[in-house]
């Protein structure tokens, strides 16, 4: 090796590390700009939703039915026919009166119930065929042993206890 390869070979390292420099600002300018688009991007985002929230939501006035108009409304079946055609009779509207014989849950505005729909009225008696009930957006207060009237919608059959499940539309305590 000659003094006159010497220089080359640093020519050519200058070269490789002015290549390298390049790179390296080349790669930092395009993280840059990567953040500085994530940023607007994000800022868009927070006014877009900014505006969304700050409207009002549409509320379509819902009409207020009494208990005997939601009587009148719904289809009276046995419990036998509810049960055995429970496919047919899904979203039906539907009239019972029964007991109630046990709480399962409840919250200020929900209960879930296990009432008795059959049995020897006249003796007060209640205590053959259960369903499961819910009262949701409750407008009456529930208990143990009370008697009901109820309209409600039929949702289908509970699969842990094979018994017709209903969600409530309007109930009456006697």
């Amino acid at each position: 090796m000659g003094p006159q390869q010497q220089p080359e070979t640093v020519l050519g390292q200058s070269a490789n590390l002015g290549k390298a420099i390049m790179l390296s600002l080349g790669l930092i300018v395009l993280l840059a700009f990567g953040v500085y688009f994530n940023y607007v991007q994000g800022k868009l985002r927070d006014a877009s939703a900014a505006n969304a929230s700050s409207s009002e939501p549409t509320v379509t006035p819902v009409p207020t039915l009494t208990f005997a108009e939601w009587k009148g409304e719904a289809e009276t079946i046995s419990y036998d026919t509810l049960l055995d055609q429970a496919d047919q009779n899904e979203g039906k509207t539907v009239y019972f009166r029964g007991q109630i014989g046990h709480i399962a849950s409840e919250t200020e505005t929900y209960v879930e119930m296990w009432v008795y729909v059959s049995g020897d009225e006249s003796a007060g008696n209640y205590d053959e065929d259960q369903i499961v009930l819910h009262y949701r957006d409750m407008t009456e207060t529930v208990q143990v042993d009370d008697v009901i009237n109820f309209v409600a919608v039929m949702d289908g059959i509970d699969s842990v206890h094979l018994v017709p499940e209903l969600t409530v539309q309007a109930l009456e305590v006697e």
